[in-house]
């Protein structure tokens, strides 16, 4: 069996990168990336626990590195997460909502969002969009709960559907402003898959992603490419390649997706790093940022 291709090695690339970049701020995928097993931070993809996360991240603040999450999770739990990391800007709901100074400022970023005053994700549901997919995809697609429940922008499935597929559908039944992304592969066994087999879904409106919430942030607050980089481990984080110097997906998620591998492979500025998960957030910080090897 022919090996599957995968983006560049971080490593192989990194000095090059450090001549380059001049990172300021790193845009920063939550679950499966920044996080460890069960979103614990300080705890590997194996679970065992472990400082090495703590370390880079108090590394990269004492350099005045800005950590920003950009992540599907809703704002309100979000906040409560970057407090207790000590982090002051968040971009929530994949790129709808950014954050400044722990919420005191909202930007809200709805792409072709028709609906007005109306919260996007009711719109979504009293519209009959949720259920244009539902139908479309019996026993494929179901909402993410209990997490789904807790969303004001986008709209939280789980399942395994084509995205292509998906918007060709609401765009023959009246959607055309709406987009089905896929966030990644979720641990957990659901509609009957194995485990690691279902993926996060988020229906957002068009014009709306992480990229385009990375450049609205990036216009905001005068960031060049040059001082920025991501780091992810979904085909919904390379939206942010094109807005940042570097972008780093973490190797599990790479290993584990042929599609994501064949996406990123196409893009230039991204790579793959040395180990996975959250243990490969850290390579991306030390071999770009920190300019050390991981302790």
């Amino acid at each position: 069996m022919t090996p599957m291709a995968t983006p560049p090695a971080l490593e192989d690339h990194a000095a090059h990168l450090r001549n380059e970049l001049s990172v300021r701020v790193v845009y920063t995928d939550l679950d499966g990336t920044m996080l460890g097993r069960a979103g614990a931070f300080v705890r590997r993809p194996d679970g065992a626990l472990t400082s090495e996360p703590t370390k880079a991240l108090l590394a990269a603040l004492e350099l005045d590195v800005d950590i920003v999450p950009a992540t599907g999770r809703s704002l309100r739990g979000l906040l409560g997460d970057a407090r207790m990391l000590a982090l002051r800007t968040v971009i929530a709901e994949m790129g709808a909502i950014i954050a400044y100074d722990l919420g005191r400022e909202v930007v809200t970023n709805l792409g072709a969002y028709p609906g007005g005053e109306e919260p996007p994700a009711a719109h979504m549901e009293r519209t009959g969009a949720v259920r244009t997919l539902f139908e479309a995809f019996p026993g494929r697609l179901e909402h993410h709960t209990p997490w789904s429940a807790w969303r004001d922008y986008t709209q939280l499935f789980r399942g395994r559907v084509d995205t292509r597929e998906a918007d060709r559908i609401l765009r023959d039944a009246g959607f055309p402003w709406l987009s089905l992304h896929d966030n990644g592969l979720l641990h957990g066994a659901y509609l009957g898959l194995e485990p690691g087999e279902a993926h996060a879904y988020h229906l957002m409106p068009r014009g709306v992603d992480k990229g385009s919430a990375v450049a609205l942030d990036r216009h905001r607050r005068g960031f060049h490419r040059s001082e920025t980089m991501a780091v992810g481990d979904s085909i919904a984080d390379l939206a942010m390649a094109a807005e940042v110097g570097a972008l780093v997906l973490v190797r599990d998620a790479v290993e584990a997706d042929a599609g994501l591998a064949e996406a990123a492979i196409a893009i230039p500025n991204v790579y793959v790093s040395r180990r996975p998960g959250n243990l490969g957030w850290c390579d991306s910080l030390h071999q770009i940022v920190l300019n050390a090897s991981p302790a």
